[in-house]
């Protein structure tokens, strides 16, 4: 298995209730049903009150390397990252496990 873990920090002078936000958290949402190769799918807002903490985080598996490449390529999950590139940046890791 591989986990693949994204956190993502809203860009100055946008917040959760911006409607883009929502917009993207839905499309997010939506992806385990249009992606096969996903086997784990969790999202949601960050709850700590810290200014280190980032917004909005995923943690997602996938049985394999290239079941991850997949999902990267998936053509559903492309207008997502395009989404959020709008309101946040993001940094990921993937690692075993």
């Amino acid at each position: 298995m591989i986990t693949h873990l994204v956190m993502f920090k809203l860009k100055p002078g946008v917040s959760r209730d911006d409607p883009r936000v929502a917009a993207v958290v839905d499309m997010m949402r939506d992806l385990p049903k249009r992606i096969p190769e996903i086997r784990e799918w969790e999202v949601g807002f960050n709850e700590t009150e810290d200014p280190q903490a980032w917004d909005f985080g995923l943690r997602s598996r996938f049985a394999s390397l290239p079941d991850l490449h997949a999902y990267f390529d998936h053509p559903a999950h492309l207008p997502v990252v395009e989404a959020w590139d709008q309101v946040a940046e993001l940094a990921f890791v993937d690692f075993p496990g």
